[in-house]
């Protein structure tokens, strides 16, 4: 008798649900829905369904499971999104921006008014007449007619403009946008300086940097992590040893990222083997 019991319940809300009732998040996934006279929104499980208040069920057009429009509102989630004009409303190529006759929005604002210069860079970038934004709709850049992506790679976004370089929308204090590079992963140089990440370089030998795998690099003076000087270390006979857990050689010594590893000598690894992770004491492989 329990058994039966507890699955009466469960019945009473399917059949419910097949007459017209409100949507569950049991059996039904997230979104609008019109039952008669009645549009829900749905929150993803374990959420419930709620009424859209004054939408109209007869005009209502769902877009996506996001955005939907009747003849009164354009709706995001549910609510109504301010400013939209629901007659030229219309979603745009890239998740979560949209835009109508006057206006480009990203979610729930407006990003700009420009529409007819408004365009997608590439890399979570978009520009219209007067602005470059970033992913998240902040200006990135007041020079739209010279901005430039200049590398995508290994989780750094390098572009410039006229008169700055950014990585990963940090200004890159003292780069000269004419004469900038990037080299691999986060090192960069110009006609006078290299870069980690944001920060220079000092004392660099430009003629001679040869960047390595994951933030290592050397020239003929030192071997560098993440552009830090590595002390003692041999660039002449340096190497990476596992870039992703920061293991690193010269003839006679260990290093993990730009610390010594006191006692243990390279020369003990056997030749062909793979080193698989190292410490500040150790190095194993």
């Amino acid at each position: 008798m329990r058994t039966l019991k507890a699955l009466v319940p469960l019945a009473l809300i399917a059949v419910l649900t097949a007459c017209g009732g409100a949507p569950s998040s049991l059996f039904h996934s997230a979104g609008y829905y019109v039952r008669g006279k009645t549009v829900y929104y749905l929150d993803a499980f374990p959420g419930d369904a709620f009424t859209i208040k004054g939408a109209d069920a007869k005009t209502f057009k769902i877009l996506d499971t996001t955005y939907a429009r009747d003849k009164h509102a354009v709706y995001l989630d549910g609510s109504p999104l301010a400013e939209a004009d629901p007659a030229t409303f219309e979603l745009l190529d890239q998740p979560d921006y949209s835009k109508d006759s006057g206006h480009v929005f990203l979610r729930d604002r407006v990003l700009t008014t420009d529409t007819a210069d408004f365009k997608f860079l590439g890399s979570g970038l978009t520009e219209d007449g007067a602005h470059v934004y970033d992913s998240g709709g902040s200006v990135l850049s007041d020079d739209p007619a010279h901005f430039k992506i200049l590398s995508d790679a290994d989780h750094y976004l390098f572009v410039e403009d006229a008169s700055t370089v950014r990585v990963n929308g940090n200004p890159i204090k003292g780069a000269d946008p004419a004469t900038f590079g990037v080299d691999r992963g986060a090192y960069a140089t110009d006609a006078h300086r290299a870069f980690y990440f944001d920060q220079t370089i000092p004392g660099v030998n430009l003629a001679t940097l040869t960047v390595l795998a994951g933030p290592y690099a050397r020239d003929a003076e030192h071997a560098y992590w993440m552009g830090k000087v590595i002390p003692r270390a041999d660039p002449r006979t340096f190497t990476v040893l596992n870039a992703n857990f920061e293991c690193t050689a010269d003839s006679t010594h260990a290093y993990y990222r730009d610390l010594l590893i006191k006692g243990f000598d390279p020369g003990t690894v056997p030749q062909g083997a793979t080193v698989n992770n190292c410490s500040e004491t150790s190095l194993s492989y």
